[in-house]
């Protein structure tokens, strides 16, 4: 199993985690992921995580987040879409939604 470590720009609260663990968990052959709200690394296992960087990045950018491989990896870039900070959670602050809005 390879793990890579993802830069992820963006996440300011726990549903932000939240929404990039389960952007990630959903590229296939991913297997495991632990996020860092503090650091912004997202941490992905897999049985070919370290080759995968350009699918997770566009994952997350799909979720609204910007996302770099981390030092020592292949760098990719994505522009955000939406995520944490575009108001689409303002309505659902407090209630497990984004609560930046």
């Amino acid at each position: 199993m390879q793990t890579t470590e993802l830069k992820v720009d963006g996440m300011t609260c726990g549903s932000c985690v939240a929404s990039v663990t389960k952007a990630l968990k959903r590229v296939p052959g991913v297997q495991d992921v632990e996020v860092d709200l503090g650091s912004g690394i997202a941490r992905v296992r897999g049985e070919h995580a370290a080759h995968q960087v350009p699918e997770l990045v566009a994952a997350l950018g799909e979720a609204g987040y910007q996302a770099d491989a981390a030092a020592g990896a292949q760098a990719a870039h994505h522009r955000p879409t939406g995520g944490c900070g575009s108001g689409a959670g303002a309505a659902t602050k407090g209630r497990g939604g984004c609560c930046c809005g």
